[in-house]
């Protein structure tokens, strides 16, 4: 099925923009776990809730999704929006203890049954919904969330996290399973793009948050401020490398592919996530990176920077590949020059790393600025195998 190609451009609720801000705590409360743990453990962890929140959000954007914005529509979002509130409160408390993490389980398990139970609604009186069956994705993440109140349950240690990871792995697994009925959901071409943009600002605004809150609590000396200055402008470089070319490559493939499903599964839930990761990661470096600019990093801390700053980049050669069936070799190079500095991060003042990665990433802005204003083809790398 064809599907248009002008349609009008359907902009996020305010009801929406509101449960963003619950998100906003939310992500800010999953990077304090990796800050304050200051192990690839604690890291981990980070990723878990995240993949926890992304997915939630995933759910509640498509769940709203071409619904006209109403009272019923903004009680719904009121109601997962507390539900993620009381999700980001205890999320630092998630993995020790029993307490906080049921009640974290619990309002977990509360949202996916609202979410699920949205779409029933919207399957019976909507003419088969978004999704024209009982089993679907937001039927598999209800049993991830029943597996996080099992996980509250259990034990601390291998038993809690292994029960973790198989929730979180289930819930992405749900689209893949099934795919072929994600292939008749019909989406919209400007909206969903918008709202995952945004919520990719809310992850940089992390980056400038997280740093911002530690610079305001020291004595900064001129390596620190000179520390402050080259994040603001990795953060700029980041959002250029998204927003300036990026976006508008991704609702381009949503408006012109033909099964819209495999974009918003791939490029927006599976590739966006890797976005986030990143950002997450290098919002966690760069705060470290304050505190002593100029001396070696202990541990894992001096590999988070570059090593989010690589899953950024990554992640758009996967988006790319999966849109248009090539990655651009500017940006193959950038995230193989960049994994090859987190190998040696470690043995680099913080600043000097700090002031690789801004430079490698204004470099490539720059290049691909260049080809685009004198209207050179990008140099890409072709995948034959690529499904269609």
């Amino acid at each position: 099925m064809t599907q248009p190609q002008h349609e009008a451009h359907e902009k996020a609720s305010w009801a929406e923009l509101f449960f963003d801000l619950v998100l906003v705590f939310a992500v800010t409360q999953a990077a304090h776990v990796a800050f304050a743990g200051q192990s690839w453990g604690a890291v981990g962890q980070t990723v878990l809730l995240l993949g926890i929140m992304w997915w939630s959000w995933v759910g509640t954007t498509l769940a709203v999704h071409g619904v006209e914005d109403s009272n019923g529509q903004r009680l719904f979002l009121f109601a997962c929006g507390l539900c993620m509130f009381v999700f980001a409160i205890t999320a630092p408390h998630a993995f020790t203890g029993h307490t906080q993490p049921l009640i974290l389980a619990a309002a977990q398990l509360v949202l996916r049954l609202l979410l699920w139970a949205e779409m029933q609604r919207k399957r019976v009186f909507a003419q088969g919904g978004a999704f024209g069956s009982w089993v679907n994705p937001f039927t598999v993440t209800v049993v991830a969330a029943v597996l996080l109140v099992l996980a509250a349950l259990a034990p601390e240690g291998a038993i809690r996290n292994g029960l973790w990871v198989i929730a979180v792995l289930l819930a992405f697994a749900g689209p893949v399973l099934l795919a072929r009925r994600l292939r008749t959901v019909q989406f919209g071409a400007t909206h969903l793009p918008e709202r995952f943009a945004t919520f990719v600002i809310i992850a940089l605004g992390e980056t400038l948050a997280s740093v911002g809150t530690q610079a305001a609590e020291a004595q900064l000396g001129v390596a620190a401020w000179c520390a402050v200055g080259l994040i603001f402008l990795l953060g700029c470089g980041l959002w250029w490398l998204y927003f300036a070319y990026g976006f508008s490559a991704v609702e381009h493939s949503l408006r012109t592919n033909q099964i819209r499903g495999n974009v918003v599964r791939d490029v927006l839930s599976y590739g966006h996530m890797l976005l986030v990761v990143g950002l997450v990661l290098v919002a966690v470096g760069a705060r470290t990176m304050v505190e002593h600019p100029t001396a070696a990093p202990h541990g894992m801390t001096g590999y988070l920077l570059p090593l989010g700053a690589t899953l950024y980049v990554t992640a758009f050669l996967f988006t790319r590949w999966r849109m248009f069936g090539a990655a651009t070799l500017g940006r193959l190079l950038t995230a193989l020059l960049l994994a090859a500095l987190t190998a040696v991060a470690p043995l680099l003042p913080q600043l000097a790393t700090l002031a690789l990665v801004t430079a490698i990433l204004a470099g490539l802005n720059g290049f691909e600025h260049w080809v685009v204003a004198t209207g050179r083809p990008l140099l890409v790398l072709r995948n034959p195998l690529r499904a269609r």
